[in-house]
């Protein structure tokens, strides 16, 4: 298909490595707190601009990204080019500053509003744990403000961040409490599950992601439907959700003109995987979350930050099928 990279050169996520020097974010961070968001944000632009130019990898993920859309005609987007993957790569920058200011303190500054936060209500007053699949599209750090609504919410980002430790060091400067709302997993062995069933009888919301493949899960992945054409996605959270027992909710973010826009619905009030049906149960959640995803990418088509061949097989088989 178009703008997409032979088969024997897509590498999975997690091997494409982080790119921008710790200096340069720390640098932008600083600017941020010396002159503000405004002044500082100026600056994403050539740095953007350098990217789009220097980084093929994540350009021509962009290119293939925009080319279903067009096809699955799912947004009014133009045809990709350099325009398209600078205006995408802007908008992760732009996201990737916001994480900062989010973490320095001034979350008011972003203007975050509820769609409708009747579902999160009605969950913070019960005091239920429950299990909340986000995805790389908007900004999902922007769980902060679950918490800051509720101040008897605690919500913890369970995350594997070898892959961005430049960046992820930068936002724990900005703030010690980050690592707090962090917990980084290798691997989902029995202390894990351990770990995370004790934080959902306490009443935590732990987040996850449902658009990437752990490497550890790396061959775990289930096809489904994603802009009229197959593609590989992670069973984990599925399979996890059975394990835990409890509530599932959808949690997207979304930047508009004056601040962002949080989206909180509910997914399962439980999720049961049949023994001798698993693999046809975790391919219907899948398609489900795979169907919303895709709701909210029409919403906000260049707030879609997954550059690699998201349709190509985790063992780098052949790409998703139009």
């Amino acid at each position: 298909r178009r703008g997409v990279s032979p088969a024997g050169r897509t590498r999975a996520w997690w091997r494409v490595p982080e790119r921008g020097s710790r200096i340069g974010m720390a640098l932008l961070a600083l600017s941020c707190r010396l002159f503000g968001k405004g002044f500082t944000s100026f600056w994403l632009h050539p740095v953007v601009g350098y990217f789009v130019l220097t980084n093929r990898t994540a350009r021509t993920a962009s290119h293939a990204y925009i080319a279903r859309l067009r096809d699955a005609r799912a947004a009014a987007v133009p045809k990709p080019g350099w325009r398209s993957a600078y205006r995408h790569m802007l908008a992760f920058a732009q996201a990737g500053f916001d994480k900062f200011v989010a973490w320095s303190g001034r979350l008011d500054e972003l203007d975050v509003r509820f769609d409708d936060s009747s579902a999160f209500d009605a969950l913070a007053a019960s005091g239920r744990g429950a299990l909340v699949i986000g995805a790389h599209l908007g900004n999902l750090e922007m769980t902060r403000a679950l918490a800051l609504r509720d101040a008897h919410t605690k919500v913890t980002a369970i995350v594997y961040t070898e892959h961005a430790k430049r960046f992820t060091g930068v936002l724990a400067a900005a703030n010690p409490e980050f690592g707090k709302q962090l917990v980084e997993v290798s691997d989902f062995g029995p202390d894990t599950a351990m770990m995370m069933q004790s934080r959902i009888d306490a009443g935590e919301l732990l987040v996850i992601v449902g658009d990437r493949v752990p490497p550890h899960d790396a061959g775990k992945t289930v096809d489904a439907r994603f802009l009229d054409a197959t593609a590989p996605f992670a069973q984990g959270p599925y399979i996890l959700a059975h394990a835990l027992g409890c509530p599932v909710y959808l949690f997207f973010c979304l930047k508009e003109a004056r601040g962002y826009r949080l989206y909180f619905e509910p997914f399962a009030d439980r999720i049961e995987l049949p023994r001798r049906e698993r693999a046809e149960h975790v391919a219907t959640w899948a398609q489900r979350y795979a169907a919303r995803l895709e709701h909210y990418c029409r919403k906000a088509p260049y707030q879609w930050f997954n550059f690699f061949d998201f349709w190509a097989r985790p063992g780098g088989g052949p790409r998703g099928r139009a």
